[in-house]
């Protein structure tokens, strides 16, 4: 997988995610898109993949688009 700082996660993928939605490396570490020493993203956190799930589920079934 790819080290990626939340900067450089946000910009590939066109989001807008916070830094409480992932555990975050505790040390510096090159981000292989920007190449600058920074925190990378380790894993989402498991609170917050369930509450996405949830809200995914709920717009889905109300026709809504996300």
């Amino acid at each position: 997988m790819a080290e990626l700082c939340l900067d450089c996660w946000n910009k590939l993928i066109n989001s807008q995610y916070r830094p409480q939605c992932f555990l975050l490396s505790k040390e510096l570490d090159l981000c292989e898109e920007c190449g600058e020493w920074k925190p990378v993203i380790v894993r989402f956190k498991r609170r917050y993949l369930a509450v996405k799930w949830f809200h995914e589920r709920l717009r889905a079934l109300s026709g809504k688009e996300p």
